[in-house]
């Protein structure tokens, strides 16, 4: 596997999240528990930026680009209940039971994870810095009427400040396969990997990785 090189990815599986809070200083303190996002079906992040160019002596003499992070969607067969208490500030009331949208309410910051497969080995995906709008209800009638309807999720991925080195960065999201660190690699889903910040291995055994509903199907996922 420490050769193995990837030529293609494919299928997107292990969605997970972790909730965090906002720092005064645009930081986010994530809190200790990665939670299971099941049912993704798909996902599309497109790039947020802007091109500028000063034209001299004949030619681009600079050119400007800006990374304002992503956004995109995701489409779940369904958004779990736990998701939107933890992420969209929905709240349940204790006499009825009924989970409630609060429109003062404001959604929680979250990192976003997940996994592709790739021809040689797993890609590991995260998007540091996420909030969701509340996902679109809908229902029909079908002629075949065990096919599942589909919840959407509008995301927004933002650059989340860091420091890495000792240098202040501005982060947006990584990755990582099991050959370019099989520590981090197995880490991935249990806790929020953040450049320049030294991975637990707490819980961790050596040369495991963590359980994922669909590990059987290929090394290294």
């Amino acid at each position: 596997m420490a050769n193995a090189k990837n030529k293609y990815h494919y299928d997107v599986k292990n969605c997970h999240y972790c909730k965090g809070e906002k720092n005064e200083d645009g930081s986010i303190t994530f809190g200790s528990e990665v939670k299971r996002l099941p049912g993704l079906m798909s996902i599309e992040m497109s790039a947020e930026g802007d091109t500028s160019k000063i034209r001299a002596d004949g030619i681009d003499y600079i050119v400007f680009t800006s990374n304002n992070g992503y956004s995109g969607s995701a489409k779940f067969v369904q958004v779990p209940e736990d998701f939107k208490k933890d992420c969209l500030a929905e709240a349940v009331d204790e006499k009825t039971g009924i989970q409630y949208e609060d429109a003062d309410a404001e959604p929680s910051p979250f990192a976003l994870m997940g996994e592709f497969k790739g021809d040689k080995e797993g890609i590991r995906w995260i998007y540091y810095n996420c909030v969701a709008t509340r996902p679109k209800q809908s229902g029909d009638n079908k002629e075949n009427q065990k096919e599942p309807d589909s919840e959407e999720l509008t995301l927004t991925s933002s650059p989340l400040p860091v420091v890495i080195g000792g240098q202040d960065v501005n982060i947006v999201r990584g990755g990582v396969t099991k050959s370019m660190n099989e520590a981090t690699f197995n880490a991935w889903f249990k806790q929020v990997c953040i450049p320049g910040t030294e991975i637990s291995s707490a819980g961790l055994p050596e040369n495991t990785v963590p359980e994922t509903q669909d590990d059987h199907t290929e090394e290294g996922i």
